[in-house]
């Protein structure tokens, strides 16, 4: 924890005022497992969970307003309690990062353009065309091949591969696939979250492109020339075929399989184990196998 802290100054840190009494706070509480002088957060209530809260004496509830007028322990009044609860743990409860660095057995080739404050985790190997933007934090094993442009302040975790040819074969006279050269690169913008053994292959003869803020879950597949766009997030498992285009604010749910060159407009939310194999239109719910939209 990084500083004494109490309920009012988790107020103060929020911007919002604090009902009920002032303690220390020492801890979080997960809903299964909450204890004294701690804090906790609900988005939704009901009759148990107003009571289980009831039943501690220091305990800090962040909780939207409709069953506040409920509640006899301290709370704060919020609109997205879960965001106002990550906010308060990021700040107080997370161990101070250590100093950036590079790990001396990270392989790193003399042509790789590393910035500043960038931490490269043990057994990565980062190739000669790869920039790495600064603050940027890659974990162990990580492979980095091909032009790759990484942006400011990403966090790739460890077993990601970026930056490898995509799976392209063209059938010769003799009938023997043979492999079409990937010569192309990959764009990564700011803010960019990759999860553990995700594989991101790099462009055909174009460029695959990540933009800001895109978050992207482990073991999720994103073949040559796709383009996400901003503040997306693409889930456990997904499979991108090659060509897609997934337009901004967009959820891809887990286990979803979307076909080559499909394009999903923005502000849509493609449904868990979806198969896609239309395009879809702009703030639109999909679900199934294949994928239809849903009615409202």
């Amino acid at each position: 924890m990084k500083e004494f802290l109490t309920s009012s100054k988790i107020a103060t840190f929020l911007s919002k005022k604090l009902f009920g009494s002032d303690f220390e706070i020492y801890s979080y509480s997960d809903l299964s497992l909450i204890k004294e002088n701690s804090i906790v957060f609900a988005k939704k209530f009901d009759e148990d969970l107003v009571s289980k809260f009831n039943s501690y004496n220091n305990l800090l509830a962040i909780v939207n307003e409709e069953y506040s007028n409920k509640l006899s322990c301290s709370f704060i009044i919020s609109d997205n309690p879960r965001l106002d609860f990550l906010r308060v743990i990021s700040k107080f409860f997370l161990e101070e990062e250590s100093v950036k660095s590079i790990h001396p057995t990270a392989i790193i080739d003399d042509g790789a353009i590393i910035g500043l404050n960038v931490s490269i985790g043990p057994y990565c190997y980062i190739g000669k065309q790869v920039i790495i933007g600064d603050n940027t934090t890659i974990c162990s094993n990580v492979t980095i091949t091909s032009p790759v442009n990484i942006g400011k302040n990403c966090f790739i975790k460890s077993g990601a591969v970026i930056g490898q040819s995509g799976f392209g074969f063209e059938y010769n006279e003799n009938g023997i696939p043979e492999q079409f050269p990937h010569v192309g690169t990959i764009e990564i913008g700011n803010n960019v979250y990759i999860g553990a053994n995700t594989a991101i292959d790099r462009g055909t003869l174009g460029c695959t492109k990540i933009s800001d803020n895109v978050k992207i879950d482990n073991l999720v597949h994103i073949a040559h020339n796709i383009i996400i766009e901003k503040n997306s997030l693409i889930i456990a498992g997904v499979t991108l075929c090659g060509g897609v285009l997934i337009g901004e604010n967009c959820s891809i749910a887990p286990n979803s399989t979307i076909k080559q060159k499909i394009k999903i407009g923005r502000n849509s939310i493609v449904g868990l184990g979806a198969v896609v194999l239309k395009d879809v239109e702009d703030n639109s719910i999909v679900v199934g196998n294949p994928a239809k939209k849903m009615i409202k």
